[in-house]
């Protein structure tokens, strides 16, 4: 701070960084005395005209260089401040060095923050996929079935259209573990999570059930030729020669389909139906092969 006469009445700690000057060395002097840059006519025309009335007063360091020394690029602000019946003129140097430092070292926190907020969206779908889907095969688990079975089931029943459910079985799947390996009946079960994901729909719900059984929900159904066209899709390949490991296997699935509102009014209820019917199909199938 200054009077009007250009005496320094305070001298702040940034100031005595800046300059190497302490206060005691100061106090009592004249500001462009100790600061020559600002003996320039510009300086002291600003101080007549604020002190006479006039408005606050700031001097760019990109217009008025070497305000304070060469090391330092400051702003000024001059305000006039009425004390005690006298005014005070309030000088406020800014460095721009260190503002642009700041920015700088707050442009690396936006930059880590958003880094890692990247990290934490990679962790939280790890996280997802690790509840939500089956490990072995990558299609939804029973989880993410049931908050998707409730969602579709009451969709239906606000729509009025049908809502499919498929109950598949993976024909002989243990003799397959028992002759091959698990290590082949793993793959060969991944496949079969592959083959359904593909001639299923884009908003089609298979999941893993468990061991070798599958669910497939099949919303916004409104008629039974737009299960057929899905259907004819896994008929098509749900008995089929392949090679696995280097072993020649037949994979053979067993299909039961429940629809809503005609087998039940309940998830549970359509998977209870659904499996009646695999069973029933897969039973037919076994006698089928029996009487060849």
């Amino acid at each position: 701070m200054i009077t009007e006469d250009l005496m320094i009445t305070y001298w702040n700690p940034f100031m005595e960084k800046m300059t190497g000057r302490r206060s005691e060395e100061v106090l009592g002097a004249r500001i462009d005395h100790i600061l020559p840059e600002l003996g320039r006519p510009f300086f002291h025309s600003a101080i007549r005209g604020l002190s006479a009335g006039g408005n606050p007063v700031f001097f760019s360091a990109a217009m008025h260089r070497n305000m304070v020394s060469p090391e330092h690029r400051v702003n000024l602000k001059i305000n006039r401040i009425a004390t005690n019946g006298q005014n005070i003129l309030l000088l406020e140097f800014m460095d721009v060095t260190n503002q642009f430092q700041r920015i700088k070292q707050l442009q690396t926190y936006v930059g880590q923050l958003s880094h890692l907020n990247t990290q934490l969206k990679q962790k939280e779908k790890v996280i997802e996929k690790l509840a939500y889907y089956d490990k072995l095969t990558g299609v939804a688990n029973r989880a993410l079935f049931d908050k998707f079975a409730d969602k579709y089931l009451n969709e239906a029943k606000k729509t009025g259209t049908m809502l499919g459910l498929m109950f598949i079985d993976v024909n002989e799947f243990k003799q397959i573990n028992d002759t091959y390996g698990h290590n082949t009946g793993d793959k060969v079960m991944t496949r079969v999570a592959s083959l359904l994901t593909e001639s299923t729909r884009k908003n089609d719900i298979v999941c893993r059930y468990g061991g070798d059984e599958f669910l497939v929900l099949l919303p916004g159904i409104h008629s039974l030729d737009d299960y057929q066209h899905i259907a004819e899709r896994i008929e098509d390949n749900k008995k089929r020669h392949i090679v696995q490991d280097g072993y020649d296997l037949w994979l053979s699935l067993s299909i039961g389909i429940s629809f809503y509102p005609d087998d039940g009014n309940t998830i549970s209820e359509l998977i209870e139906k659904a499996d009646e019917y695999m069973y029933y199909n897969k039973q037919q199938s076994r006698e089928q092969q029996n009487q060849l």
